[in-house]
């Protein structure tokens, strides 16, 4: 949305800070519920891991004789990969400009944008806050069941909360093979295109906007060619939006394997129509959805989850079934980010994140993938990445007998026990993040946007 962002090396820093956030786990944990599995549904099935990874699925597994067995009541999801946001503009609550656009450099010129959104950015960056707003968008992120998310700041801003796909050494991939993520792909240098070519020869992915804006707009419809005269039109590229693309562009894409992010609301609110996602079903493109901004898109994947069910009813016939559009935001988001073997599945061996939703009462014939795409933040129950305990109900989280010291955050008047402190040398609490933040967003004439918008 403003600055290109790019994967830069980690520090020392930054990795150790990490090292400390995921500390060892020695017992095994089982937690029971409705598990949604790579084959299905599992209704009263265990997820048990141990040392960050998941060990064992089913219904019946066996279970070492020092496990801690946890009855979560709910539905077990793979957490959340967020493969299109810019957090540090989460802090801004919702942009309603009241028209739509031809494509995203029109908005972007608006003086209306400048004042309430660009100009505020700018100078809460230059004063220094640039981390505050991305630990604050990270909270919004784990509360809204993501446990991975792309377009970060690359400042050392201490211990992570949620897995940056596009910087985070905690998976362990090889430095040849990274996420790379760009806002601007038409405006790299050739050193920054010839960079992201050898991580797409080593198996990484490169995530870039293109034709974002109207489905009519010529300028918008005219970067695929301009994505194929710079050699990107293959695999390990993913197309974040495509709202102008064509049906015959998106065979193309098939063809190639390069995939696309769905980002609906955002595409709707700002444009007035969103990516042809049937005909891109139809020709084979390998789809996920994500966010964008909160804005003018969703507070997270679980909103944004919401409202593509929503639009999805009012087609003639649905585009999707609610296991397709859940599989958009694990399995396939993980794909599409070169981590299908490591992320996005309960499956053995694959890391232990993992969303803990309350289950809702399902109308006959609809199963908990239904129950996962109607659900609102106020439903998640619990979320852990590389088996820590991040985020959830006190209730849940205190059968964690190894759990941190928590802090408190408040989501549409339901309140959340969040583990923000973990390995920060400041020990500095949610609240006087949120305190501050909201303070330097009022000399902006701006108020600090909520964790999430709920309906009542």
């Amino acid at each position: 949305m403003a600055t290109m962002i790019r994967r830069t090396t980690c520090s020392l820093f930054l990795f150790l800070s990490i090292a400390c956030f995921c500390s060892a786990q020695n017992a095994p944990i089982a937690l029971t519920g409705t598990v949604l599995t790579p084959s299905g549904v599992v209704e009263n099935g265990t997820v048990l891991f141990q040392n960050g990874k998941i060990v064992a699925v089913g219904e019946k597994i066996s279970l070492p004789a020092n496990t801690r067995t946890i009855d979560t009541h709910g539905i077990l999801v793979p957490g959340f990969i967020d493969l299109h946001n810019h957090l540090t503009w989460n802090v801004f609550p919702r942009w309603k400009p009241m028209e739509e656009f031809g494509s995203r450099y029109d908005w972007q010129q608006k003086s209306i944008y400048k004042v309430l959104m660009d100009g505020p950015h700018h100078q809460l960056v230059a004063e220094g806050y640039e981390c505050d707003m991305e630990r604050y968008a990270e909270v919004k992120a784990v509360s809204e069941g993501e446990t991975s998310v792309v377009g970060g700041t690359h400042q050392d801003c201490g211990p992570r909360l949620a897995r940056n796909l596009d910087f985070d050494p905690r998976l362990g991939g090889a430095p040849s093979a990274p996420v790379v993520y760009n806002v601007f792909p038409f405006q790299m240098s050739e050193e920054e295109l010839a960079s992201a070519r050898g991580a797409l020869d080593h198996g990484g992915a490169l995530l870039i906007h293109v034709a974002e804006g109207a489905p009519n707009d010529a300028s918008a419809a005219r970067e695929f060619a301009m994505l194929k005269g710079r050699g990107l039109l293959r695999k390990g590229v993913s197309v974040i939006h495509g709202v102008a693309l064509k049906p015959d562009d998106l065979r193309e894409m098939a063809i190639a394997e390069t995939g696309l992010i769905w980002s609906p609301r955002s595409n709707l609110e700002l444009y007035g129509g969103t990516a042809n996602v049937a005909a891109a079903k139809a020709a084979g493109v390998e789809m996920a959805i994500a966010p964008d901004w909160s804005p003018t898109g969703s507070d997270g994947t679980l909103a944004e989850l919401n409202f593509a069910a929503t639009w999805n009813a009012g087609q003639t016939p649905p585009v999707f079934t609610d296991r397709e559009l859940v599989e958009m935001a694990t399995r396939n988001a993980a794909r599409l980010a070169g981590m299908e073997h490591t992320l996005g599945s309960l499956a053995p061996g694959y890391a232990a994140d993992i969303l803990v939703l309350r289950p809702h009462q399902q109308p006959a014939g609809k199963d908990a993938y239904w129950s996962a795409v109607h659900s609102d933040a106020r439903d998640v129950a619990l979320v852990t990445i590389g088996g820590e305990v991040i985020y959830g109900d006190g209730s849940v989280i205190s059968e964690f007998k190894t759990a941190p010291a928590m802090d408190h955050a408040t989501v549409c008047g339901t309140v959340k026990e969040l583990s923000f402190r973990a390995g920060s040398e400041k020990r500095e609490t949610f609240e006087s993040v949120e305190t501050r933040l909201d303070r330097a967003l009022s000399e902006w004439s701006r108020h600090l946007a909520p964790l999430a918008e709920c309906s009542q």
